[in-house]
Order: C-alpha cells, then sequence, then structure tokens
C-alpha cells in the first residue's frame, strides 16, 4: 500500500479464496459483517462466488470499497452504464421508467436467484468454515508425522479453502503427476494449485519469463496436489484419502 501512494496508484485485492478469513489482530475481527474480515485492506477487494468456493452462489462474485467514487462507477458499468440501479427503476414512484445510459458499461449484475443462493450461503459461512477446518485438522494430523509429506502452511483465520499438500520429491521414487493418477486411479479426485502463468501460452508469447527466473514457482508447482476439502465431506471419505496418500507415500519410498 505505501508503494501504490507512493506513484498514485489504486489496490486490487484478489480476495477470490478469502472468504470468511480474518485479519488477526485487527479491530475489524469485532465487527458483525464477515464480509469485511479479508480482502479490504487495499483499495478494492474482489470476491469469488463460484462453484468451488467457500461461498457459492453457483457463479459471481462481489466487489467491495471503501472509496466512494469507485462504488458508483461500479454500480453504473455493470449495467449496461445506467445511471439508475434497476431495483431502484422498479421502485422509485418518481418516473421510474426513466433512465440514461452516460457509459459503454456491461452486463454483470448477479442475478436475483443466484443471490438467494448467496444469502442462505451467508448464513452458514462460519458453520461451512467449521466443516473445512475439521477436515483440514484430520489431514494436519494425519500427515504431520510422514517425512514425504510437506503439510499446507496455514494461520489464524484460514479460509482452508483449499488443501495443498506438497511431496517430498527427493524421497519418493515417483514425481507429483504420477502421484495424482495413481490417487484418480483409487477414486480420489485431485487438482493441482496452481500452474505457473509463465508456463501458459499467452503468457509465453507475451512475456520472456525464463523458467530459471521462476525457479521456486516451479518449484512449489511440481510439488503441489490439492486434496478434496469440502463441506460435508463424510469421515469414511476423509480416512479414503488419508490412506491412500499414506500408502502411496509408503509404496513409492525411495529407501524401499
Amino acid at each position: 500500500m505505501d508503494i501504490a501512494r507512493r506513484y498514485g496508484l489504486k489496490v486490487i485485492e484478489d480476495a477470490a479464496h478469502s472468504f470468511p478469513s480474518l485479519i488477526p489482530n485487527s479491530s475489524l475481527s469485532t465487527c458483525h459483517s464477515p464480509l469485511i474480515y479479508a480482502g479490504t485492506i487495499g483499495d478494492v477487494g474482489v470476491f469469488s462466488f463460484y462453484a468451488t468456493k467457500t461461498l457459492t452462489t453457483g457463479e459471481g462474485g462481489m466487489l467491495v470499497t471503501r472509496d466512494k467514487k469507485i462504488a458508483e462507477r461500479v454500480k453504473i458499468m455493470r449495467s449496461h452504464g445506467i445511471d439508475r440501479s434497476i431495483w431502484d427503476r422498479y421502485t422509485d414512484t418518481k418516473a421510474s421508467w426513466y433512465y440514461q445510459v452516460v457509459e459503454a458499461g456491461y452486463k454483470y449484475n448477479m442475478p436475483d436467484l443466484l443471490a438467494a443462493i448467496g444469502r442462505v450461503q451467508l448464513r452458514r459461512a462460519m458453520e461451512l468454515l467449521a466443516m473445512r477446518a475439521e477436515i483440514a485438522r484430520l489431514y494436519d494430523e494425519a500427515f504431520s508425522a510422514c517425512e514425504h509429506l510437506i503439510l499446507p502452511p496455514t494461520g489464524p483465520g484460514d479460509a482452508r479453502h483449499l488443501y495443498p499438500l506438497r511431496l517430498a520429491l527427493e524421497k519418493l521414487s515417483i514425481d507429483r503427476d504420477e502421484f495424482a493418477i495413481k490417487m484418480q486411479e483409487r477414486g480420489i479426485g485431485v487438482s493441482v494449485h496452481f500452474i505457473p502463468l509463465h508456463t501458459m501460452p499467452y503468457y509465453k508469447k507475451r512475456y520472456s519469463l525464463r523458467n530459471e527466473d521462476l525457479s521456486e514457482t516451479l518449484d512449489t508447482y511440481r510439488r503441489s496436489i490439492s486434496l478434496p476439502i469440502w463441506p460435508g465431506m463424510s469421515r469414511e471419505q476423509i480416512e479414503h484419502v488419508i490412506t491412500v496418500v499414506k500408502t502411496l507415500s509408503y509404496e513409492y519410498n525411495r529407501t524401499h
């Protein structure tokens, strides 16, 4: 933020995975609304409500800001550049049919049906977080003594959106890709978060970034595998994931 202010820049925070994480040791943690717990240190925080996120509406998202000018512009640009909100046009008793298009805007408004889903999810936010946290705790407990596995970093207020386990590849006889395939063969869906941007075709063409310039990024990527974690996972499902991960790490131990 200091650097941004020095150059007169605004800061937009990608808070897609953060809800409902907390800002430790902050007066914000005493507020009633979890919406300001994270993603609002900068000028704008952007949240995602995609199906896999900690709070979902199926699709869509939310922008939060303390800057009134930004808020007003966003309201205009999200609905075709119209100078009045859709809700206002249908509830105002004074010339509700009249509006002006003042910008070349977009159609970024969230449908009411999806918003209704989000309102229910919002009421359950802490309940859903507790479920994720318990799954992560069981994973941590199961894997902490395994020298072939590196637990994901965590801290106060972690939203536990993902569980990105890392493999100690130097102690295994297979790589991450093979490990993932063998988990899938045993009925466990896994993913990787995230594939480095500089390896994508678009960014390869646009920027001249070399693998050796981003060796730490690549090392983390090659070791990472995200385990299933979602509210409602049964104890049986969790134990199955744990058993398969520990079995594979034992079977492919280099010392065997």
